[in-house]
């Protein structure tokens, strides 16, 4: 069975005459006859009945009719997607996030991509940096979003979108909160809360490394491999922690905070765009482009949370 005998059973249904259906068709009335006599002995009964001005559906053709049109009605609708594909006016598009992404970027990224392309089916999925590669290079995402610095990132490309720095969260009984700047070499005696070396590799080695300058290895009571648990456990009295400043957002008031300093100077974290080495599409590539629009508009509100990266 084919296509193309469908679609002339579903026109012959339609005008109840071989002449007229083969017209429509744009063929002539003998292959047409052949075609339907051929469909009707592969499914082993007829679906019409030949008189003598014309035909008339049988049971049989009268109810395989509504499966007919069923199946055209889907070729139609797939070759749509395809066409929405291409064009990057629909198909799917995964996009993988770390969590601290959440509170500035995506809000402002997501509603923008959506005006400009609001039939593509976009899939959000929250990941550490190290599993957004893993994703990109397994082809189960198209655009990642995660922390840098990072190490041994293959074939990804990475695209810096703004940096932040890096400020410390104190228990609000904590002596040291209502300081406005804190220097880490002042925290030598602190109980930390650190950062799960196979998840967040990047947080703990900035951290870790920050921490050497200062002049002592931190005393590490716990670790976690999301911020929102880096917060709760600080706000519970556990210790303290070294999060980016979007953490400010997540956190609102559990915590308090304050701006942190190294041997005189910030700490600085990036938040990169990651993509496949070659990769394009209208979709994807529209959704590179909100996120670089919408990582503009957030250094230019807030730049305490983020300097945009030239």
């Amino acid at each position: 069975m084919e296509l193309r005998q469908i679609r002339q059973f579903v026109v012959l249904s339609d005008m109840l005459n071989f002449h007229r259906a083969a017209d429509a068709l744009n063929m002539s009335q003998p292959p047409l006859s052949v075609s339907i006599r051929k469909l009707e002995e592969e499914m082993g009964v007829a679906l019409f009945d030949r008189q003598a001005r014309g035909v008339a559906l049988t049971p049989a053709g009268l109810a395989a009719l509504p499966h007919a049109r069923r199946i055209l009605n889907d070729v139609e609708v797939m070759n749509e997607a395809v066409r929405a594909t291409l064009d990057g006016m629909g198909g799917q598009l995964s996009v993988g996030f770390v969590g601290s992404a959440v509170y500035a970027l995506l809000p402002r990224v997501v509603p923008l991509f959506r005006a400009q392309r609001p039939a593509v089916d976009l899939h959000l999925r929250e990941a550490t940096t190290l599993e957004i590669i893993r994703g990109l290079e397994a082809g189960d995402l198209d655009v990642g979003v995660l922390r840098t610095p990072v190490l041994d990132i293959g074939d990804i490309v990475l695209e810096p979108l703004y940096r932040e720095e890096m400020i410390l969260l104190l228990p609000h009984d904590h002596p040291l909160r209502g300081r406005e700047l804190v220097r880490l070499e002042e925290l030598r005696e602190e109980a930390f809360i650190g950062y799960d070396r196979a998840r967040l590799p990047n947080y703990r080695n900035l951290s870790l490394s920050a921490c050497s300058a200062a002049g002592f290895q931190p005393r590490i009571v716990e670790e976690v491999a999301h911020l929102h648990t880096a917060i709760a456990l600080v706000e519970s009295g556990i210790g303290i922690a070294l999060a980016p400043a979007v953490s400010r957002i997540s956190g609102s008031n559990r915590v308090s905070y304050a701006r942190l300093t190294v041997e005189g100077a910030p700490m600085m974290v990036g938040l990169a765009l990651a993509t496949r080495s070659g990769d394009s599409r209208p979709a994807r590539d529209a959704f590179v482009a909100a996120l670089r629009e919408a990582a503009g508009r957030l250094a230019d509100t807030e730049p305490a949370l983020a300097a945009a990266v030239p």
